[in-house]
């Protein structure tokens, strides 16, 4: 996004001038130089967010959420209700709306009236750009592995450093939330130069856009899981433990239902995060590796708008499928009252 925005008006960002630093000629010594920048602030911040709630404990003792507390607002309702949807409109309905537009219309420019509606940007990216249904298939793929095993990752990670189960638990800790002070397209070099040479080759396959995906959400998947184990007392394990269950039966009887919610709300997290991850992937993928995102940025390149607003459409519609599906799991319905004995 800063590359599409803010490149054609004439400045950079940090993360768009370590991508100029590394086109031809390229200069990786004054890129690491200015991605230093971002690496120190993003230090500190972790360690301000460490020290503010280091000493802090947040636990609950059980499964169930209170039902939302409503507030008569009275005369002020229809004002607060326009000024939400002025916010979302902004950022959300506006954008969406123009995407909409420009796929149905052949120049951006021309109205969106019935004579000027034409299915040609959908007919090219769907039937007539060979490269679509790979990009499509790659970014699946890649997005559901990739959501998957960093979430079985984040939670084994999490249980361990939550419970102290491990001598080394702070390192394992910190070297889950490192990647998030690299940025994306330091990574993706960094990843580029050591895995186009022997010992192990993985440049042109989609094992180095797995691996790159993993290391750049865990960071999110890991803090979004451990906030949930810090939020269950160990004592409710220990209870179990104490009537004869084991620790896995623990972990399955009482753990893990009352961490399904968040579970899943990691996966999806992992998932939106991987398909439209661009600034490592561009630096990772080729010809037959390619994803919608970096698709997307070549067809910027030529100005192609319509095609553009396709496929942005398409990654929106997969969202919101993976995000609806998600909320209709039986593991995220309301608890059952229980029956009065």
């Amino acid at each position: 996004m800063p590359a599409i925005l803010a490149l054609p008006a004439g400045f950079h960002v940090i993360t768009t001038k370590i991508w100029a630093l590394f086109q031809y000629p390229a200069e990786p010594h004054l890129a690491a130089a200015a991605a230093m920048p971002l690496l120190v602030v993003t230090i500190l911040l972790l360690r301000g967010q460490q020290m503010l709630l280091g000493r802090r404990g947040y636990t609950v003792i059980g499964g169930r959420s209170s039902a939302p507390r409503l507030v008569p607002l009275g005369a002020w309702r229809w004002p607060a209700f326009g000024f939400a949807l002025a916010l979302l409109s902004l950022p959300i309905v506006l954008p969406y709306a123009a995407l909409i537009k420009t796929a149905l219309v052949r120049t951006p420019s021309d109205p969106l009236t019935l004579t000027n509606l034409t299915w040609h940007n959908l007919h090219f990216v769907f039937v007539e750009f060979s490269q679509t249904r790979d990009a499509l298939w790659n970014t699946v793929v890649l997005g559901v592995l990739a959501a998957t095993g960093g979430t079985i990752l984040a939670l084994v990670v999490g249980y361990v450093t939550s419970r102290r189960l491990v001598a080394g638990h702070r390192i394992l800790g910190f070297l889950a939330t490192a990647p998030v002070a690299i940025p994306g397209i330091v990574l993706g070099v960094g990843l580029f130069l050591s895995y186009t040479r022997p010992p192990i080759v993985l440049y042109g396959t989609l094992w180095i856009l797995l691996l790159a995906f993993l290391t750049i959400e865990l960071p999110a998947g890991y803090q979004q899981v451990q906030a949930a184990f810090r939020g269950l007392h160990p004592e409710l394990e220990e209870a179990s433990r104490i009537f004869g269950a084991t620790r896995l039966q623990s972990l399955w009887q009482i753990t893990a239902p009352l961490l399904r919610a968040s579970v899943v709300a990691t996966w999806c997290f992992i998932f939106i995060g991987v398909i439209r991850e661009l600034s490592a992937t561009i630096m990772l993928t080729t010809a037959k590796t390619k994803v919608v995102a970096v698709i997307i940025y070549d067809l910027n390149e030529s100005g192609d708008l319509g095609a553009i607003s396709v496929l942005g459409i398409t990654l929106l519609l997969i969202t919101f499928t993976v995000v609806i599906l998600a909320n209709r799991l039986p593991v995220l319905g309301r608890a059952v009252s229980p029956r009065p004995v």
